[in-house]
């Protein structure tokens, strides 16, 4: 289940209290960082921190970016964010729908990992496909 969390602080969510740690906005997108705190235990170990990218420079209904730069921006600010985190952690993108333009954000920053990773070879083809096992929808079909 999604719910938007908004810049509330101390808003509990089942079994979890959320703050808003940290807000900032642009042009193209906000990043927003939460923490998480299972109510139920005390120990820290039952505390975790989200990053929010919400990007709203390409507007539900265009079906391209109006312009190249705020989808740069949104790329290399979690990139940027990235190496703080550990293998099993998320990272929270969307865009005013949830899906599909911050699908292509999704497989963009794939084929950017892809590149550093192999030497420069990309196949966003077969990126799209493997997300879309995952999610038919997370990349708008024309």
């Amino acid at each position: 289940t999604c719910q938007y969390l908004g810049s509330s602080d101390g808003k509990q969510i089942g079994k979890f209290k959320v703050n808003c740690i940290h807000e900032k906005q642009n042009k193209a997108f906000q990043e927003k960082c939460f923490s998480f705190k299972d109510v139920n235990h005390e120990d820290e170990d039952y505390l975790t921190t989200i990053r929010q990218f919400e990007f709203f420079a390409w507007r539900d209904g265009e079906d391209t970016p109006v312009a190249v730069q705020p989808m740069l921006d949104i790329l290399e600010a979690v990139n940027r964010w990235q190496p703080h985190l550990g293998e099993t952690r998320p990272i929270l993108i969307h865009c005013e729908s949830g899906y599909r333009r911050s699908g292509v954000v999704a497989v963009l920053l794939n084929e950017v990992h892809r590149v550093q990773d192999n030497k420069g070879q990309i196949n966003i083809v077969d990126s799209v496909k493997t997300m879309k096992q995952r999610n038919k929808d997370i990349v708008q079909n024309s």
